[in-house]
């Protein structure tokens, strides 16, 4: 069943007022933007010099206080950079072969279990396990260690786990005994490696009996790090497994919605799908696509007036909402169901997707060979107006 958790012992972030409170003081935030609720934290040290292949770990045994002003601050900032442009996450599910990925299995008995503190600390110690072990491959030797921080937390009543390497531990203002002890504003060049995992979806994927499942992990790994910090991504058993065809459709989906969502950009929705539409196209031959690409192709379609919004174009596909990744393969079948069908009479014009034509009811455009017509169903309200003051007009 899902997951739901008491607001008890929790430690209340207001974003909507910019301010962080503690029991017994109000604390302006800089960049306070969502409900964040803290449930547990704890910051372990995997030491490892760049050519050498001997790895050492330092394990707390004991979480950090969740109404701490610092602990607080950090993991919100952490999971505020997850997604951003400077740091696109691929999207994913675990591996599914537990005999070679032990932290899959793990997760799983912790989101079943009370996810109390010592179940924490348990499931934070089998990561660690398997980083250290990935660590020590030859393979990669030229690999470092870093800060790796665990943290479960709640972000507008969802529940979040997310695991994060930083490199460079006092950009955390962490003392000597992993603490954070002053606010910091992080860089989004120093979160080397995250994974973060959404319970919403995991258990829409757990409990789901289609092929089609959500993905529900976001991982960031820089390319530039790949070969040498891979055993991050690897140790935890994060997979990109999100079909081809279902990110085409996220693709095409997300970029209609985000045009409709927004006035000013409504009336360049249709030639931006189709820019993105030409654009998957040119890479259904087996190239990768990108979101960076996609905003490269949408700004040639809007006025340069409107820059500023199209800056949110990438967040918004990389977000958990559409959950688009960084890149991703095409899908021609998708292409093709995606196309338009253009047809004209006398005195009318029809042009739609093929995704929406069928025989059956419940087809959006519902073709009725025996009786020489075709139904148009789920009209959106746009719609309706546009043809209801049509016939005011006809009828004078």
């Amino acid at each position: 069943m899902s997951k739901h958790y008491s607001s008890e012992n929790f430690n209340y972030v207001s974003s909507e007022l910019g301010v962080i409170k503690t029991k017994n003081k109000f604390l302006f935030h800089k960049d306070s933007r969502m409900s964040f609720k803290l449930r547990h934290c704890v910051i372990h040290d995997l030491i490892k010099e760049s050519g050498k292949q001997a790895v050492e770990t330092k394990i707390k045994t004991k979480v950090l206080p969740n109404n701490d002003i610092y602990v607080q601050t950090l993991i919100e900032e952490l999971y505020g950079l997850i997604g951003k442009k400077e740091s696109q996450a691929a999207r994913g599910t675990f591996d599914s072969n537990i005999d070679v990925y032990k932290v899959p299995a793990a997760f799983n008995k912790y989101y079943e279990s009370n996810s109390t503190s010592e179940d924490f600390i348990s499931f934070s110690k089998t990561c660690m396990n398997e980083l250290s072990k990935q660590a020590k491959d030859p393979h990669r030797i030229a690999a470092s260690g870093g800060a790796i921080v665990f943290s479960h937390f709640e972000v507008k009543g969802s529940n979040y786990f997310l695991v994060t390497m930083i490199k460079q531990k006092d950009a955390l203002g962490l003392n000597d005994d992993l603490i954070p002890v002053r606010t910091v504003e992080i860089d989004l060049s120093k979160i080397h490696q995250a994974a973060r995992i959404n319970y919403d979806r995991y258990f829409n994927h757990i409990t789901s009996q289609d092929e089609d499942k959500p993905n529900y992990l976001a991982f960031v790994s820089p390319k530039s790090n790949i070969d040498a910090s891979g055993y991050f991504v690897s140790a935890l058993g994060c997979s990109d497994s999100l079909p081809p065809s279902k990110a085409t459709e996220l693709a095409l989906t997300g970029v209609r919605q985000f045009f409709e969502a927004n006035v000013d950009l409504k009336p360049f929705k249709q030639p931006a799908y189709e820019a993105v539409f030409t654009y998957l196209k040119e890479k259904a031959n087996g190239e990768t696509a990108s979101i960076n690409d996609i905003e490269h192709v949408v700004r040639g379609i809007v006025p340069p007036k409107l820059g500023d919004v199209i800056n949110n174009l990438s967040e918004f596909l990389n977000s958990d909402d559409i959950g688009l990744p960084n890149e991703f393969g095409v899908s021609q079948a998708t292409l093709t169901r995606r196309s338009r069908v253009r047809t004209k009479s006398d005195g009318w014009e029809l042009v739609f997707e093929k995704r929406v034509l069928g025989t059956r009811d419940g087809a959006d455009i519902r073709y009725v060979k025996a009786e020489n017509k075709i139904i148009i169903s789920n009209l959106d309200d746009d719609t309706k107006a546009k043809i209801e003051k049509a016939l005011e007009e006809k009828n004078g």
